[in-house]
């Protein structure tokens, strides 16, 4: 089974599917139709669909083709833990040999034999002169891309692409990028000043954190951040700490004009310290790597800790922060996902829809 990774959406509309197969995910979007530009112009619906615990699978389906999707402008987001993005130095072979070769070098780096993985390859940044070329290995279980092309079939839906969340995120980053004059799909190599600069995103994938950066419209790094459920709830935890310990010490009358100080920022250093800690060395890597391409923006969504962690990576961090906020490229997106969950859920659709790639190797 191949993944493809070209994608233009088909006049009229476009859809995107994900989630479990015990909760789907899907968003509907207009299109612009022919001649008026490839890129999805509306959304019309979404949600999460839940299937009940007596529903069999005829009747689920059923269900899936209710929704109205088209029948091949549809694509499909594997599930953050059923792929991998990874990274590596690109084989010296012939073009028509690099899957094949990428394939044998990422067999140490998947946890599954190589005969359970899909694989697929795509240049690493914009096609700028590198010391070594890289290249992107897209790593997917094949099973559960059958089972997501079974059910589409199913359904009636001829899926167009497969998608994994590094690139759904890449999309959305990149129009976002470009609603905000920081370079994008259509002007990021030559927009001047907007040309010469990246822009970072930071999104929560269940109890992971994803970390893209991308300039001059394409991605040049993708990062798994693990275990960040502490971390993400940290900035209001420490707060509360230290104000505990501020006030225990006033009770005993304790010196606390350094003592305070010192309780503030071990509870901080404790509590935000992995998180920033990771976020700052993977900045001070692009930094060492990509000198020329300044990270301008970093835009992050955490989940309902957002707004507390805004003010406290913008302190440390030195890169303008902000949320990610997919209602500037898709109007009415929060209308659709009005809660965490459904958020989550549905934001890497958001830029599964998004998707023109038109390169070849």
């Amino acid at each position: 089974m191949r993944m493809r990774w070209p994608f233009t959406s088909g006049a009229g509309s476009a859809a995107a599917l994900g989630g479990t197969p015990e909760q789907l995910a899907w968003l509907h979007a207009d299109t612009a139709g022919a001649g008026g530009g490839r890129g999805p112009r509306g959304l019309r619906a979404g949600g999460l669909l839940e299937r009940r615990a007596d529903e069999g699978a005829a009747e689920f389906t059923r269900r899936v083709r209710g929704l109205g999707l088209p029948a091949r402008a549809t694509s499909v987001l594997l599930p953050y833990a059923a792929s991998q993005l990874l990274q590596i130095e690109a084989p010296k072979v012939a073009p028509d040999e690099l899957k094949a070769a990428a394939r044998w070098h990422v067999k140490d780096l998947v946890k599954e034999r190589l005969d359970e993985l899909t694989i697929d390859v795509m240049p690493v940044g914009d096609g700028r002169e590198q010391r070594e070329r890289q290249l992107f290995v897209a790593a997917a279980r094949t099973d559960q891309i059958r089972a997501r092309v079974e059910l589409a079939a199913a359904a009636g839906i001829e899926l167009a692409v497969v998608e994994v969340i590094e690139t759904a995120q890449r999309n959305l980053q990149l129009a976002l990028a470009e609603a905000e004059g920081l370079g994008g799909r259509t002007n990021g190599a030559n927009a001047g000043n907007a040309g010469n600069v990246a822009t970072a995103a930071l999104t929560r994938q269940g109890t992971q954190a994803l970390l893209t950066i991308c300039a001059a419209g394409e991605l040049f790094y993708a990062r798994r951040i693990e275990g960040i459920d502490a971390r993400v709830e940290a900035p209001l935890a420490a707060a509360a700490r230290a104000e505990a310990a501020l006030a225990e010490a006033l009770e005993s009358a304790a010196i606390v004009d350094y003592g305070a100080a010192d309780a503030d920022e071990a509870a901080a250093g404790e509590d935000e310290a992995p998180l920033v800690i990771e976020l700052q060395r993977s900045l001070d890597v692009w930094e060492r790597t990509w000198r020329e391409l300044p990270v301008a923006r970093l835009w992050i969504e955490l989940g309902d800790d957002t707004a507390s962690w805004l003010p406290r990576l913008q302190a440390t961090l030195g890169v303008p922060v902000a949320r990610l906020d997919a209602e500037r490229v898709w109007p009415g997106f929060d209308r659709l996902a009005p809660t965490q969950e459904a958020r989550e859920a549905l934001l890497p659709l958001a830029g599964a829809l998004l998707r023109h790639d038109d390169r070849t190797l």
